[in-house]
């Protein structure tokens, strides 16, 4: 039963997940007691048959969230959450009801867990108690969103009345504000949208605030003309927000500009008034969570066709990572990371191109305490130059960057076969988990044989990592 989300939401308890609602590889292990989570000794999980896309942690909780690739011509995203046993090998899940996709999650200083469900036009919010037994499940409305300001500058797809745009369902981020939530949309009119949601004593949530961060406009899709997997979501990053709050509450919200597929800097210019020179790159907008204002919007110009895939909060700001067109080559090698620093308040900061080895991307990033960082993503794979095409052979990439995001040396992290990814990093009682995926597809390795379009996902300690 499903309340809606500006109602009383009534408390529910289940003292396990049945285990046919559990899509991964990985045994079921009956959740530990209320209370605080107990120490896991060390993280050596495999997940057969899919990837691992985030981790979060807080306190001795880590929670996972785990993807089963899906071809171009499947719905997507379908993915499970799932939080990590005691002995750091088994995960207790929770699948989303049919119809729904888990699409982000936020863990919470109590252990408690929110995560954001969608279809292709609806939004509910679910919180998790830490045994993962549901605390609330809410659809979330907003009547304000139809009315939302748009701008017309080359027609495309819009749905006034949808939470999620009409290219895709995957554009809702969350961020812990302590017990409370930041949530961000990009709803059907294509506008960028932010929320707070405040809990009761039940769990259920209530809206504190709503901010407008970029109004809508044109969208377009893009295709390929042939190919059966989209890699890097590279068919979709330009529709996509990335999220993440710094311990002042300050919650940064990041969105590609894509030349010829949207048109975030000039509907921003136009209706902020905020002229913005580039023609390619990043904008980045702060909000305070307390009240909601928009504290500003920053520019990332990377000069060519750019992708963002990851925002990370730091002690002094934001940190903002992904890949860009630096040349076009004939043998498709011509796409390099970057990183990009934003100061607490705003102030442009370094932006660095990042080139190991062939194609590079950065798809996420964590600080030292020295101001350097831990970046991870994928190197050595090619594209086709003047298409999306890319290859099946790429290896998995984790870099030590200097404080202004320049390379300082390639850790030669091993991978395995097929195409290797290293997707998140967390922190874990001083050590640092990776998550990612071995023998996964490239653009054309599912086009005869779906079955080939799959992975093997991980989460395990690094060893001998920089913590400094």
């Amino acid at each position: 039963m499903m309340k809606s989300f500006v109602s009383t939401v009534r408390v529910y308890r289940t003292s396990t997940i049945l285990s046919a609602l559990f899509c991964s590889t990985v045994a079921l292990l009956v959740a530990c007691g209320a209370g605080v989570a107990p120490p896991i000794n060390s993280v050596d999980l495999a997940v057969v048959g899919q990837t691992v896309t985030k981790v979060r942690t807080a306190g001795n909780e880590v929670v996972v969230l785990e993807q089963r690739l899906n071809s171009i011509f499947e719905n997507g995203p379908q993915r499970t959450l799932a939080t990590l046993q005691s002995d750091g090998r088994t995960v207790h899940p929770y699948t989303p009801p049919q119809g729904w996709s888990v699409v982000d999650f936020a863990v919470h200083p109590s252990g408690d867990v929110s995560a954001i469900l969608t279809t292709a036009t609806d939004v509910r919010i679910v919180r998790l108690d830490p045994n993962g037994s549901v605390r609330s499940d809410q659809v979330f409305p907003d009547p304000s969103s139809p009315a939302d300001p748009f701008f017309n500058y080359a027609g495309g797809i819009k749905n006034d009345n949808a939470l999620q745009p009409a290219l895709m369902h995957d554009a809702a981020r969350l961020a812990p504000l302590g017990e409370s939530l930041a949530v961000v949309m990009r709803t059907g009119r294509n506008a960028i949208v932010a929320y707070r949601l405040d809990p009761d004593a039940s769990g259920a949530y209530r809206l504190a605030w709503r901010t407008l961060v970029e109004p809508g406009s044109s969208i377009l899709g893009e295709g390929i003309t042939s190919g059966s997997f989209d890699v890097f979501g590279q068919l979709e990053n330009h529709l996509r927000i990335y999220v993440d709050v710094d311990a002042s509450g300050t919650l940064a919200i990041g969105v590609d500009n894509a030349q010829q597929l949207n048109f975030t800097f000039r509907a921003h210019a136009e209706y902020f008034n905020e002229p913005i020179a580039a023609s390619a790159g990043v904008l980045l907008t702060r909000v305070a969570s307390a009240d909601g204002r928009r504290l500003g919007s920053t520019v990332i110009d990377t000069h060519n066709r750019a992708e963002l895939h990851g925002v990370r909060a730091t002690p002094s700001g934001f940190v903002l990572v992904g890949r860009v067109l630096s040349e076009v080559r004939v043998d498709g090698s011509g796409w390099d990371a970057f990183a990009a620093l934003v100061g607490r308040d705003g102030t442009p900061g370094p932006y660095s191109v990042v080139d190991v080895d062939r194609g590079d991307v950065l798809f996420d990033v964590a600080a030292l305490p020295s101001g350097r960082y831990l970046a991870l993503g994928t190197t050595g794979y090619i594209q086709n130059p003047s298409g999306a095409t890319i290859s099946e052979a790429a290896q998995p990439l984790l870099v030590l960057l200097n404080a202004n995001g320049s390379l300082v040396q390639n850790l030669r992290y091993i991978g395995g076969a097929r195409h290797n990814q290293l997707t998140t990093i967390a922190p874990l009682n001083g050590r640092w988990m990776l998550g990612g995926m071995i023998n996964g597809p490239g653009t054309h390795s599912g086009d005869a044989d779906r079955e080939l379009i799959v992975a093997d996902g991980f989460l395990r300690e690094g060893s001998n990592l920089p913590t400094e």
